[in-house]
């Protein structure tokens, strides 16, 4: 289990680190761009993001189940993803050009052509990720990704600095995937061993097999995820938008700490899960409260400041997005509970579709009574509805798979102690004395005062998952310590 939680921290440390640097792009684009300007930087985004996912069908996420699955042929693996990526994406790229030339370019508000270039260059040879977590490298994905943040962020911040103009960023994005892909291209020729490897047996039939559940869940959440803001942006104009995307401003943070315990556990997942039933699943439940540890005292401390944090980072004309971010906590605990690993690790993806689809029903209903009463903040509230119909089918699902009771498949224990810790901390911050004796700087510090305090209730409560993770900590910080005294005798032997 320590070699889970070392990789676990590494991913997670090192998709913190690059998502860091990814956040800093919007904060500077909205200080040079106008409202209305940024928010259509954002409807460019939220195109590609769609595109994208449904391009890619859930195609580089199958190697975490295949990798593990076929050790023996990794590289076979990963080529054959590629081109069922390939096929996917020319194919989505051109349904999506005929409608919306035949709609007179409106279906796209006229970002037909950087759109289906940005998105044949993003998702085309971009697999490294998911191979690399399979195969336990989490450093690789940390060089590889930090480069390819560093390189976009530089790329859209430079250009903004410059130019002010979003046709001209949108232009920069595109040359720059454009030349990703083909630096990719030459890695995988150059690194490939599928000539060595033992030929898979159907290998693209399985792999549809895999994906076209779990692509038909990814595309049905990506709907669910983004149906709120496609909303905004058609019904309530681009302005709208930018301050609705401000208030989702940390949902890349929040999936990263989610989705970094999900891919490492995943391929252990499926290893156990080969030879016992209930291996998996106690898997599962130890990731999940380390999810709570991560994700609960965010959600108490965003909702606590965020108005504060949104005009420091955003400033004064995006103070309506507080609202939004403070109802966006209540999609983060749902986040907590992430049944899709559970699933596919017995092989079982068709619930992530029926889940996804009551999901968008749900936020369908919610968006028709809200957003006529509450504008921006009706939107986010109608994502919350969705995402809570969305975890309640799936932890049903999950529970009739394994044969457990559904009030049992959640270690409700531990996550309770996780809770009372977060909520008991918080009266640390409660008082306005922070800000008002310290301004924004009181906020850093009240933040650094209530993670204490939560540190030290969850050692008194005695969560065994806090016990584990500084076991982790401990491990980890002793390897590097021994990685560096072998190179210091290694030079002194020299």
């Amino acid at each position: 289990m320590s070699s889970i939680g070392n990789r676990t921290a590494i991913l997670t440390l090192s998709r913190l680190a690059n998502y860091g640097l990814l956040l800093i792009s919007p904060i500077v684009l909205a200080r040079l761009l106008s409202v209305a300007e940024f928010g259509r930087y954002r409807e460019f985004l939220l195109y590609a993001t769609m595109l994208q996912t449904v391009a890619l069908f859930s195609i580089n996420d199958s190697l975490l189940y295949f990798v593990p699955a076929y050790p023996a042929s990794p590289w076979r693996v990963a080529r054959h993803a590629a081109v069922l990526t390939l096929i996917s994406s020319v194919a989505v790229v051109g349904a999506v050009a005929v409608v919306d030339i035949s709609m007179g370019g409106t279906l796209l508000h006229g970002f037909l052509l950087p759109l289906a270039a940005f998105t044949l260059f993003c998702v085309n040879l971009d697999f490294w990720e998911s191979f690399w977590i399979a195969r336990g490298r989490p450093g690789a994905v940390f060089i590889y990704s930090a480069c390819r943040l560093l390189g976009r962020l530089a790329t859209t911040v430079a250009t903004a600095v410059f130019t002010r103009n979003v046709d001209s960023i949108i232009r920069s994005l595109v040359i720059f995937e454009g030349a990703r892909m083909v630096l990719s291209g030459a890695a995988f020729l150059a690194m490939s061993r599928t000539r060595r490897e033992p030929p898979l047996v159907e290998p693209y039939r399985e792999l549809l097999r895999f994906c076209i559940p779990s692509g038909l869940a990814a595309l049905l959440g990506m709907l669910n995820k983004n149906l709120t803001s496609l909303v905004v942006a058609r019904v309530l104009g681009v302005s709208a938008l930018a301050r609705y995307s401000v208030g989702r401003f940390g949902e890349p943070i929040v999936l990263t700490l989610r989705s970094s315990v999900s891919s490492v556990v995943l391929p252990e997942m499926v290893r156990k899960g080969q030879s016992e039933r209930a291996g998996p699943l106690a898997l599962w439940r130890r990731a999940t409260v380390i999810n709570t540890i991560f994700l609960f005292p965010i959600v108490v401390f965003v909702a606590r400041y965020a108005q504060s944090l949104i005009v420091f980072a955003f400033g004064e004309s995006y103070r309506g997005s507080a609202i939004v971010m403070q109802l966006y906590m209540l999609v983060v605990i749902r986040e907590c509970f992430d049944f899709a690993p559970a699933l596919r690790a017995i092989g079982q993806t068709r619930p992530l579709v029926g889940s996804n689809l009551l999901a968008v029903v749900a936020c369908v209903a919610g968006l028709f009574l809200l957003i006529p009463r509450a504008g921006v903040a009706g939107a986010m509230g109608a994502f919350v509805i969705g995402s809570f119909v969305d975890v309640s089918y799936l932890a049903w699902r999950t529970a009739r798979a394994y044969g457990v009771e559904l009030h049992r498949i959640v270690p409700w224990a531990s996550v309770g102690k996780v809770g009372l810790a977060a909520l008991a901390a918080s009266s640390f911050i409660i008082s306005s004395i922070w800000t008002d004796t310290f301004g924004i700087a009181g906020v850093v510090l009240a933040g650094a005062m209530y993670c204490a305090v939560f540190a030290l209730l969850l050692l008194a409560v005695r969560v065994p998952e806090v016990l584990v993770l500084l076991e982790w900590a401990r491990a980890l910080l002793f390897r590097r310590a021994s990685q560096a005294g072998h190179q210091i005798s290694g030079r002194a032997g020299r």
